[in-house]
């Protein structure tokens, strides 16, 4: 065999087999990569739409939570207070009147928020006579926030005390708006928040549910 007719049949090969062949890679992997997010997006939106809203107090996240050792005093010692660290249950939320039963997290990551709820670590614990942020899903544990009255008693139980807030009022903001609480103030309010409408799954939410409620009982943390 000629070396031309070699030459010539490794060219109809890489012509007709090895090029189409990149060409079909190059391909996948355009459409895997432009596919990707709206993969990722979906797989979020259903996994809020299907988890389960029964509270779980026991996950792979930690725990400093034992609601069998909370003290009924007036004031507690900063001492005596065990700080929680990101992503750790440290309390629950409850409102009685609406069924509203959540494990509180110190941080709010997404894995926090596929087991309960989430406190913003740029706010205080209870205790401090400073504000409170707290976020959840409203197709999950938050679903209860839309039934939420003013006069509403909202109740945190930590391992250190039992406090209790009542509602003051409710509010519609956009998610981007800087406005809707002030953690700066010298007042310990609850500030819980959802996405908003509740339940839509369809498109985009960029509007929050927010829930404001005034301590009006609890151990003060003092610091000495």
């Amino acid at each position: 065999m000629s070396g031309h007719t070699i030459s010539h049949r490794i060219h109809n090969i890489t012509k007709y087999f090895y090029i189409p062949l990149l060409y079909t890679i190059f391909g996948y992997s355009l459409i895997y990569m432009a596919g990707r997010p709206v993969v990722d997006m979906v797989s979020s939106v259903a996994g809020m739409v299907f988890t389960n809203s029964t509270p779980n107090f026991t996950s792979e996240l930690d725990s400093i939570y034992n609601e069998n050792s909370v003290k009924a005093v007036d004031f507690i010692q900063n001492k005596e207070v065990q700080l929680p660290e990101y992503e750790t249950l440290y309390a629950s939320l409850t409102c009685d009147r609406v069924k509203l039963e959540a494990p509180v997290y110190f941080g709010d990551s997404d894995k926090v928020l596929k087991k309960g709820v989430g406190q913003y670590i740029g706010s205080f614990i209870p205790g401090n006579n400073k504000p409170i942020l707290i976020g959840g899903h409203d197709s999950t544990f938050f679903e209860p926030l839309e039934t939420v009255k003013k006069g509403d008693t909202l109740v945190i139980t930590t391992n250190y005390g039992i406090y209790n807030y009542k509602v003051t009022h409710m509010e519609i903001k956009n998610a981007t708006d800087t406005g809707a609480y002030d953690l700066n103030q010298d007042k310990e309010e609850l500030i819980l928040y959802t996405c908003y409408p509740f339940g839509a799954v369809v498109g985009i939410k960029d509007q929050r549910y927010f829930v404001y409620a005034d301590k009006i009982a609890g151990p003060e943390i003092v610091y000495k």
